[in-house]
């Protein structure tokens, strides 16, 4: 019943319009009734009125009223749409206490992983990383906070030899010494200006090394930034982007790596400054240096400049570190890298690319690849070329990889690597 009502409205609507449009019109002609006389004067004051009241122009001003009612309907369904795929988190802010919010994320990698060098080939699986994160503001652009953690890290191939009780027979036992799956753990007060944060975090050494790993261009950094940057340690930083065209950071750190307590009296300073002359262009540079004992404590000394260029799909990138170790007043260890990038992105989701790099660990004497370095080649100058290639299925959030290098050392055997890595972040 009331589907035939409402369908009977806009009929019965047209009705009662007409019959309004009809009921002025009688008024004119009974007016010549009782007056006949006066019928040629009230003529010309009949004639004027006659086009206000007709029931055509009535029925033009009613017509014109119904017609924008669907138009009217038409937007909303629009403004209801889903955004792009690359723009819909897959983890949506959720409320925390009266105006602020958390949010989780995480970033998985799993790679393959094969190498050759003098003849002797190497291949594992690999769970590169397992980062979990839960970032949010307890208080809404005041108090902020952001905890990862990642448990791969107890995975890494650390290993230790140990001496059996004949005193003869050593054994090399896996996965030891202090692992802590802790990565972040950062608490911040912000302002239009600054932004302080205490906790454990990245310094910034390296545009590549301080950045973030859901956003390597290759499944592993370049070899300059293995060496001097992707290092976290417990500090406290002030950094802001000011406007569109200006970021700086200042921080202090105990400068004993990540999960360790300080051990001496040293501290080390740093600071970055990066400057967007236009969209899509970072110029940047870096300090980083160590205060207070520097002739006693293992000193550490940097400085970095880098460049980015990511405009029309073409993707240039490039940086280079030079590094000081060791107590001043003493022979200390002098080394520099460098890499380049440059890639095109096809159909935004296809991304060729090649990288070369250089890194010294000592630029003044030979090391003829004599000892191992964490997370690094051969204690030995190399020379790097790589190909790369990344599959977007959902930009950064999904993607696949590919890259192939090659390492060319000065006095040991060249070595290739095959990684193939998939990834799934938000």
């Amino acid at each position: 019943m009331k589907l035939s009502l409402f369908s009977a409205a806009p009929a019965l609507l047209l009705a009662s319009s007409a019959a309004f449009a009809q009921a002025p019109a009688a008024a004119p002609a009974a007016t010549p009734v009782p007056a006949p006389a006066a019928a040629p004067a009230a003529a010309p004051t009949a004639a004027p009125d006659a086009p206000a009241v007709t029931a055509a122009p009535t029925a033009d001003v009613t017509t014109p009223t119904l017609a924008p009612t669907p138009t009217t309907l038409a937007p909303p369904p629009a403004e209801t749409r889903s955004p792009k795929p690359e723009e819909n988190p897959l983890a949506p802010k959720l409320g925390l206490f009266k105006d602020g919010w958390w949010q989780p994320g995480a970033t998985l990698q799993f790679w393959a992983f094969g190498a050759n060098q003098a003849g002797e080939n190497q291949s594992t699986l690999r769970v590169r990383r397992a980062e979990l994160r839960v970032k949010g503001e307890l208080i809404k652009k005041l108090i902020g906070f952001n905890v990862m953690i990642d448990p791969a890290r107890a995975l890494d191939g650390t290993s230790q030899t140990l001496t059996a009780s004949d005193k003869t027979t050593t054994v090399v036992v896996n996965n030891q010494g202090a692992i802590s799956i802790l990565g972040d753990l950062v608490l911040t007060v912000m302002s239009d200006y600054a932004d302080v944060s205490v906790g454990q975090f990245k310094i910034p050494v390296s545009l590549e090394g301080a950045g973030s790993a859901s956003k390597l261009l290759f499944p592993e950094r370049a070899v300059v930034s293995r060496a001097y940057g992707d290092v976290r340690d417990m500090g406290i930083k002030v950094e802001k982007k000011l406007g569109k065209h200006l970021y700086y950071q200042a921080a202090v750190f105990n400068g004993e790596g990540q999960n360790k307590v300080d051990t001496n009296k040293q501290k080390d300073l740093a600071g970055r400054i990066e400057v967007y002359p236009i969209d899509g262009i970072t110029v940047g540079a870096v300090g980083y240096a160590g205060i207070n004992d520097r002739d006693k404590a293992p000193t550490k000394d940097r400085v970095e400049a880098d460049f980015k260029l990511d405009l029309a799909h073409v993707l240039l990138q490039a940086e280079y570190i030079h590094g000081w170790d060791g107590a001043t007043g003493q022979t200390r260890r002098e080394g520099a890298g460098v890499y380049a990038v440059l890639g095109y992105t096809f159909m935004d989701k296809l991304q060729p690319l090649f990288r070369v790099g250089h890194y010294d660990p000592d630029v003044s004497k030979d090391l003829q690849g004599s000892g191992e370095q964490t997370n690094l080649p051969k204690m030995d100058e190399v020379t790097t070329y790589e190909l790369g290639l990344n599959y977007y299925l959902l930009s950064d959030n999904a993607k696949l990889q590919a890259a192939w290098s090659k390492y060319v050392y000065k006095n040991e055997p060249n070595r290739g690597e095959l990684i193939i890595a998939a990834q799934a972040a938000f």
